[in-house]
């Protein structure tokens, strides 16, 4: 598996540019930082959007059953799985 330096501030920068938060200062999102449920209050189509995101940009295909609070719950465990899991569904994604 390749090296993913500085995969938490990628993610960061991804997240607030594709969905636009124009309130949210980057520099304040920490690993910590929950993406729902206060946190950057992201929504189920925002969940839909970092879906999108992590098969176009990652290579990961996020099966309706791994949704949840442990990928999803903050920037922390979003880049544990993509670290994880990056590149996993290449075959099955058309390049």
């Amino acid at each position: 598996m390749p090296e993913l330096p500085n995969l938490e501030t990628e993610l960061r920068d991804k997240i607030v540019a594709r969905l636009a938060l124009r309130d949210v200062d980057p520099a304040s999102v920490t690993r910590d930082t929950p993406l729902f449920d206060g946190g950057l209050g992201l929504d189920s189509l925002d969940a839909l959007e970092l879906t999108v995101m992590l098969e176009e940009d990652y290579r990961i295909v996020v099966a309706v059953a791994e949704r949840d609070a442990a990928i999803f719950g903050t920037l922390g465990t979003l880049a544990d799985f993509v670290r994880t899991n990056y590149q996993r569904d290449i075959d099955r994604i058309q390049q």
